[in-house]
């Protein structure tokens, strides 16, 4: 008897594997993948991606940071409805407060207040606003700047202090530049941090 469900399962993880396969003997860009020549100035002091790490439990995760906002997602799979899954995250500023783009730092460091909502399965555990500290960098020649930023690629971090995430929270990923607050971050995966030359 088969079985659709694993059958679609095997033709992903097929499709999976050649994409990756195929990327792999791509460009070569390594950081900031996907960008490219359709890049416009209007882009310029900003960024938008995908990272992952260990403070995001390895799951792909989403951001943007431009002087209007600033946003990260996290999530794994879903059946949909009011289920998003064993653990979800959303998070955007509700106020900017100072936006800097460091072109010599390769780096991009925007403050101010945010909202944060945390599901577990269908379960909201939390939602409530707090500071934030943003920081998105490039690849720098020079080798940068050493706190919370890289040894490799563009990357994005956000550090932050919640009730639930807080520094005695054992998901919590301590944060390098901000005392007692939490970090979400990672090497991107895809998309980039646009700094002007």
């Amino acid at each position: 008897m088969k079985h659709p469900g694993r059958t679609w399962i095997l033709r992903f993880c097929a499709l999976a594997l050649l994409l990756t396969a195929a990327g792999a003997v791509g460009d070569g860009r390594g950081a900031g993948a996907g960008a490219g020549p359709r890049d416009s100035d209007a882009v310029m002091g900003t960024g938008v991606g995908m990272y992952t790490d260990s403070s995001v439990a390895n799951q792909v995760s989403s951001f943007t940071i431009n002087p209007k906002t600033v946003s990260c997602g996290v999530g794994t799979l879903s059946p949909g409805g009011e289920v998003s899954g064993p653990f979800a995250m959303l998070m955007y500023a509700t106020r900017m407060d100072s936006y800097t783009v460091d072109t010599e730092a390769g780096e991009i460091r925007a403050s101010g207040r945010m909202r944060s909502i945390t599901k577990v399965g269908s379960a909201v555990v939390e939602d409530t606003e707090h500071d934030f500290l943003a920081v998105a960098s490039a690849p720098v020649a020079h080798g940068g700047f050493d706190q919370a930023v890289h040894a490799g690629g563009a990357r994005f971090d956000v550090h932050f202090s919640t009730p639930f995430w807080d520094r005695y929270n054992p998901m919590c990923t301590p944060s390098t530049i901000k005392a007692g607050a939490c970090r979400f971050g990672g090497e991107l995966l895809m998309g980039n941090v646009f700094l002007p030359h």
